[in-house]
């Protein structure tokens, strides 16, 4: 825990980053494929970056035009957000019937038995996941990008902000959530992201966040 962290004074290390998960899946998959003898496994070369980019373009449908390095050192391939919303979607539909179908359902699932674990307190996805157990996986990503997975209905939804703002994300990931009929436009929590007052540093509101009138329309929130 962070508080732990802090009272004992020590330095924060690589292990507490919240992308901590992510290599340890990645040196897994490493030694899983023989190359462990490799310690460069973000290298977009290695053996890992490459299955991960194959598995990518097979999930989403296309190839990846580029790739880019994230805030964690790992590289990301690119693709259109239509193409991001149809791997989120068959997350969505997947079942257990081959081998990445099951690991589909099981990522899926285990973000939604354990929203704590996809952010934290305090953090909308988290949140958001509380107010509909079982109904919704949220993900943020870096520079206004917002994944969802709507198992109930077969969806996936992939949002971006184009200046990157995360505030503008959290309320259009909400306000589609409320849309598709997998939060209520009425719990405190969705209305912290739907429709929040902003605040100056005495506490006057000076302002609010709010959807456009295309994205009220399609929550029913006039």
């Amino acid at each position: 825990p962070a508080a732990a962290l802090f009272r004992s004074l020590a330095a924060p290390r690589r292990v507490h980053n919240n992308c901590s998960g992510k290599h340890a899946g990645f040196l897994t998959l490493s030694r899983h494929l023989g190359a462990a003898d490799d310690p460069d496994y973000v290298a977009p070369d290695h053996p890992v970056q490459r299955a991960v980019r194959a598995t990518f373009e097979e999930v989403t449908g296309r190839p990846s035009p580029a790739m880019a390095t994230d805030g964690c050192s790992a590289p990301n391939p690119s693709t259109p957000i239509a193409a991001m919303a149809r791997g989120l979607a068959r997350f969505a539909t997947a079942t257990d019937t081959d081998a990445r179908g099951r690991a589909m359902v099981a990522l899926r699932e285990a973000m939604m038995a354990h929203p704590e674990l996809v952010a934290g307190q305090g953090r909308a996805c988290t949140e958001l996941m509380r107010a509909a157990p079982g109904r919704i996986a949220l993900k943020t990503g870096a520079e206004g990008v917002y994944a969802a997975i709507l198992p109930e209905i077969g969806f996936g939804v992939a949002v971006k902000i184009v200046d990157g703002a995360r505030r503008a994300a959290e309320c259009a990931i909400a306000a589609l959530a409320v849309g598709l009929g997998a939060l209520s436009a009425q719990d405190p929590v969705v209305q912290k992201r739907l429709n929040p007052p902003i605040r100056n540093w005495d506490g006057v509101v000076t302002g609010e966040i709010r959807p456009t009138a295309r994205l009220r329309s399609f929550a029913g929130i006039g």
